[in-house]
């Protein structure tokens, strides 16, 4: 067994002919792939299968161009975001000047101002996707060069496993936020009234029966749509940051199988190293641009969330003078910490298992390997032991503390509510 501290002046010059200085460390790392025919797209796994429904979601929304049919796309593109992105955050302010004093009621006022706040907030949101999209979409060179080495059967059913979990992040992320607009909806044509009461220069809700109905189907459909956007804004934070677990994972595995098959030689055992490392150097270049976008979009969901959860707070403590307004308030507070807690839950995840690369590489099987396989893998452990850390803005870390954090500012809130009375006081019950 070698070790990999020379003690000797024979061995130290031994040492310098092998030493990695990390120019010659980063030029030992090429690998040609183009041998490698019998990959995973021939066994039909790729991470990027786990993306379908989200940037089939971003195709709808008119910010994902396709190939073909681009006038056509540009005309459907200006029509959704148009009506969607710019109209409807612009009806809602309009419909709080325009309220007269005989139709202001403080419930539906607050049940519009609590969607308005995060109209506003998911337009700027998918602007802000519109341009960072081609960033995020740059990302698929390194996961084919990681879908590459996924050859084992377990490997393959990793992604696999991940490519269902992806588009069934979109789907349930269209659950919940549809659960809401449904009952909101419901709700408010069981009592005659329109569900947000935005303002509608086509339909007059109050001319007859057949122009409230188009009121209410235009609201629905508008703000349905907007609620798409937020499932795509949510969820692709969550299904990256899913995939960066994935490969995680995978590398863990790999690096704590490196040593231990007896029929490669040291030459081969080195090779694998180097084919880690640069599995590892793909990850963290996927890091470094998910994160960056995720921070500028998370940043603008967190300094309007707190807000929505006081506003409907109050709402459901004051002012909501119906069973059916209190649901679908209690389905919006859903909603909303749906949209930032399984980002919190994943990243924190994250964090933990990235933490666990330096600690693995450690306790691998490199005391039975030649000289120059102990120096590689004391620079890989140096550069594994950089933790992937998401931040809102580069301000706070998204982990479950900032989530817990937000949670408890609302109790605060509602406690500080419950105990001043207001209701009693003001005669609200």
């Amino acid at each position: 067994m070698e070790s990999v501290i020379p003690n000797t002046v024979e061995d130290q010059q031994s040492g310098e002919r092998h030493s990695i200085s990390k120019g010659r460390f980063d030029s030992q790392l090429n690998i040609n792939y183009t041998n490698n025919v019998k990959n995973a797209f021939d066994r039909n796994a790729r991470t990027m299968h786990g993306t379908m429904f989200l940037f089939n979601g971003f195709r709808f929304l008119g910010v994902y161009m396709p190939e073909k049919n681009r006038l056509f796309y540009l005309i459907w593109s200006f029509l959704i975001n148009s009506t969607v992105t710019v109209y409807l955050p612009v009806a809602f302010i309009l419909s709080f000047a325009k309220i007269s004093g005989e139709d202001l009621q403080i419930g539906n006022l607050l049940t519009s101002a609590q969607v308005a706040i995060n109209v506003v907030g998911c337009s700027v949101k998918i602007i802000l996707m519109g341009f960072l999209l081609p960033k995020l979409l740059s990302t698929e060179k390194f996961l084919n060069r990681l879908d590459e080495r996924c050859k084992t059967a377990e490997e393959l059913a990793s992604i696999n496993k991940f490519t269902k979990q992806g588009n069934r992040f979109v789907v349930l992320f269209s659950v919940a936020y549809w659960s809401y607009s449904t009952s909101t909806c419901i709700s408010a044509v069981a009592f005659g009234r329109l569900p947000y009461n935005i303002y509608n220069p086509f339909f007059d809700h109050r001319q007859s029966i057949g122009h409230f109905i188009l009121s209410v189907l235009m609201e629905m459909t508008l703000l349905n749509i907007a609620c798409f956007q937020q499932v795509v804004d949510d969820s692709y934070a969550v299904i990256y940051v899913n995939i960066l677990r994935t490969h995680v994972d995978l590398l863990l595995k790999r690096i704590k199988r490196l040593g231990l098959t007896v029929s490669m030689s040291h030459e081969q055992t080195y090779e694998e190293l180097k084919l880690c490392i640069i599995d590892h150097k793909n990850i963290i270049e996927i890091y470094n641009i998910v994160s960056s976008i995720i921070s500028i979009t998370i940043f603008v969901q967190f300094t309007i969330t707190a807000t929505i959860l006081g506003t409907t707070l109050i709402n459901i403590l004051l002012f909501a003078t119906n069973f059916a307004s209190i649901v679908a308030s209690c389905f919006y507070v859903l909603a909303v910490v749906v949209e930032i807690f399984p980002l919190c839950y994943y990243t924190q995840y994250l964090m933990d298992e990235s933490n666990l690369l330096a600690e693995v590489v450690f306790h691998s099987n490199w005391m039975e390997q030649n000289l120059p396989y102990q120096k590689m893998l004391i620079f890989f452990m140096q550069r594994s032991q950089r933790v992937m850390e998401f931040t809102a803005g580069k301000l706070f870390p998204i982990t479950l503390n900032s989530f817990l954090s937000i949670a408890k500012f609302s109790f605060s809130l509602y406690t500080f509510i419950k105990e001043m009375d207001i209701k009693e006081r003001f005669g609200l019950n």
